[in-house]
């Protein structure tokens, strides 16, 4: 599969996604070690709906990049920006873990800082906030690296292998971004 470069940090870049990119994401989202932690996790996935979903991404989603590795060119993750809102100037940010071996690797944080840059920098975003499961500590930790801060809780809205779980909102604001990066 071919990737392009268009936002780069570090080790890693950020790519549009390929539509080649259906079968491995199939495989991905069939992995109950990688959609435990994502809303989908009930969804049994077909190559065609993942045809479906990489050919609408664009419709349904503001930006959405493949995460790839510059050593090999491996794409790893996806990151997006949604729900864009140019008047307000915010976001929302989702990242997905798809390769369960690069799980726990500072990649993460890369992507994070790659994307809030553009979203800072180039967007002119002022606000870029997401959500995470209560019981997901790794992303929370990696979040919290990245500056972004807890701003509230929705209780018990989770229904997950017969336990209730939180959703928590963090936010990150330019200034703060600004700040780190010096």
């Amino acid at each position: 599969m071919e990737y392009f470069p268009k936002l780069v940090w570090e080790k890693i870049y950020l790519s549009p996604l390929n539509a080649d990119d259906a079968e491995i994401l199939t495989k991905w989202m069939n992995n109950p070690n990688v959609t435990d932690f994502i809303p989908m996790w009930s969804k049994i996935a077909t190559i065609q709906w993942e045809k479906t979903w990489l050919e609408n991404i664009n419709k349904n989603w503001d930006y959405t990049f493949a995460i790839v590795k510059k050593d090999g060119d491996q794409f790893i993750w996806t990151i997006a920006l949604h729900s864009v809102d140019y008047i307000n100037q915010s976001a929302v940010l989702w990242i997905m873990i798809w390769d369960v071996q690069e799980h726990g690797k500072w990649y993460w944080s890369n992507a994070i800082n790659a994307l809030l840059s553009y979203a800072f920098n180039t967007l002119n975003l002022y606000n870029i906030n997401l959500r995470v499961r209560n019981f997901n500590e790794k992303a929370i930790a990696c979040y919290t690296k990245c500056w972004f801060k807890k701003v509230w809780a929705k209780h018990h809205c989770i229904y997950y292998n017969g336990k209730w779980y939180d959703h928590i909102l963090m936010e990150i604001l330019k200034p703060d971004w600004q700040k780190k990066n010096k």
